[in-house]
């Protein structure tokens, strides 16, 4: 009778190892069967009672490069959303420009007056003589999830700015919670989030539209991607429209211009 192996969750939960659950995202990133079924195989060997979500991830990445160079890069999407970062605005950014694909018409950090207050709008979405207001919840720490408090307050603030909006968007890169998905449900308030919901999610937007962010690109580091964020770039495709002079002006060297190509042949 083979083992059932615990794996420990960002959160600290524990699950049994899923060998659906990981052919499933390589197939998503769009990993060839006989790769996967390579990739399974070797790290069948490689787990232990106990392992770590993270570990898990880490060596299938590596795998995934090592048979099907590059596209590792597009696995790394759940990561790559935390990383847009340190602020929410990256993430801001990166949902506007999502929106903007999907056809909406979009304006990021809007200050608009409430019944009583003025408020900050992360985004606002036009679309078939409709406004909505798009609230994006960030969070950069693996396991966090977006819990009920966070649809409260942002309901409060829509209710102080309901003569300027249609509906009510809450976007966040991580899960919600039971109560969060209740309550957003109970308000009409359109939800997006990691495997939420099931048809629509955050993942399958960006997946199917090709809209990875370009913190998928781990060979980038913080400063480079600060760069590129303040040069309204974050998307992989935008960096692929990019001049070789244009790359050179952000301060990336020629190392990096050149996985940079390689990488968003992928793209």
């Amino acid at each position: 009778m083979t083992k059932t192996i615990r794996v420990k969750k960002a959160s600290g939960e524990i699950e049994p190892f899923s060998e659906t659950k990981v052919r499933s995202s390589l197939k998503r990133a769009g990993a060839k069967p006989a790769v996967i079924n390579k990739i399974l195989t070797q790290l069948t060997g490689k787990l232990h009672d106990g392992i770590t979500t993270r570990e898990i991830y880490r060596q299938v990445f590596e795998l995934l490069n090592q048979y099907q160079a590059g596209q590792g890069y597009r696995y790394s999407l759940k990561n790559a959303l935390m990383q847009l970062g340190p602020s929410g605005y990256p993430f801001e950014k990166f949902t506007a420009r999502l929106l903007t694909h999907l056809g909406y018409q979009t304006q990021t950090q809007a200050i608009l007056k409430g019944k009583c207050i003025d408020h900050e709008i992360d985004v606002i979405a036009k679309k078939d003589n409709q406004s909505f207001m798009v609230e994006c919840k960030y969070h950069n720490r693996p396991g966090t999830k977006s819990r009920s408090k966070d649809v409260l307050y942002t309901q409060a603030r829509f209710e102080d700015l309901i003569d300027h909006f249609d509906q009510l968007w809450l976007v966040t890169n991580t899960k919600l919670t039971t109560n969060a998905i209740k309550y957003g449900q109970c308000q009409d308030m359109k939800l997006i989030a990691w495997r939420y919901p099931k048809k629509g999610s955050l993942e399958e937007l960006i997946e199917t539209n090709n809209l990875h962010p370009l913190t998928c690109l781990t060979f980038l580091d913080r400063h480079d991607r600060q760069i590129l964020f303040q040069n309204d770039l974050v998307l992989c495709r935008d960096l692929a429209k990019a001049s070789q002079k244009k790359l050179t002006s952000f301060g990336l060297n020629s190392a990096k211009i050149k996985s940079l190509r390689q990488a968003l042949s992928n793209f």
